[in-house]
């Protein structure tokens, strides 16, 4: 959660301590005691406790996760907010008057700036696109040992330059489109790792190719030796880690 953009971070924690807000406002709005007001969430029906208590921080919550679908879930939450407001039953709670208060549209006013920055389209990449998601890459450690990637029945020598849990960067002997499937045969701390990978990027250095590589995992237990491994890797000097 830590790593996350600022902005997120900024827009969460107003969508945590929202209830808290709306508490106040209504509190020096009707000129109730704050502890009068927090008293009466509590014996508001199921629905209603759930929508001024938990609906906003749940959407903090969403945001925080940066999936795809915790921003449909999100921008569904906002609008529901604002379709409340618009349908508004006169001296209903929370705000107990025949319109909602000047606070409860300055909230409303907050979230949908919220919903405006993050349709435009350079803040939804990074919901969209994972690669974008920087926080969540693995630690990467540069290994230079050799490998062989093996495309249908050719195989080409080569060598890992550097690895991470989700993929690695190598060099082959020939050249290779990005979008290629190759199974990636190498060793490492004397075990064998022999995974499928998709070449998702090339970057030049010094007029030479290297193929930054996705990998492809068959099953959960592959998945879960490769983390052990990284564990392992993480514990020895021998590899330089660099992120």
């Amino acid at each position: 959660m830590l790593k996350r953009p600022l902005i997120l971070k900024l827009f969460a924690l107003f969508l945590f301590i929202d209830p808290l807000l709306r508490i106040s406002f209504i509190s020096i709005s009707r000129e109730f005691t704050f502890m009068d007001v927090l008293a009466k969430t509590f014996t508001l029906g199921m629905a209603d406790f759930f929508n001024f208590w938990f609906l906003f921080p749940l959407s903090g919550i969403l945001l925080l996760s940066v999936k795809l679908y915790s921003y449909i879930l999100f921008i569904g939450i906002q609008l529901y907010s604002l379709y409340f407001h618009i349908n508004y039953e006169s001296y209903s709670w929370p705000y107990l008057s025949e319109h909602p208060s000047s606070s409860a549209y300055v909230l409303l006013t907050v979230n949908i700036l919220m919903v405006i920055y993050l349709l435009m389209p350079r803040s939804r990449e990074i919901f969209f696109d994972r690669s974008l998601r920087w926080w969540e890459r693995g630690s990467r450690y540069t290994i230079n040992e050799p490998c062989f990637a093996v495309i249908g029945d050719k195989e080409i020598h080569g060598k890992v330059v550097d690895l991470a849990f989700g993929g690695a960067l190598i060099e082959l002997d020939e050249n290779v489109p990005t979008d290629t499937l190759i199974n990636l045969d190498f060793d490492i701390l004397n075990k064998n790792i022999h995974l499928k990978a998709r070449i998702v990027r090339i970057i030049h250095r010094d007029n030479k190719p290297y193929y930054g590589t996705q990998f492809i995992f068959d099953s959960k237990l592959q998945k879960f030796k490769l983390r052990l491994l990284m564990f392992s890797v993480a514990k020895v000097s021998d590899y330089e880690k660099f992120r």
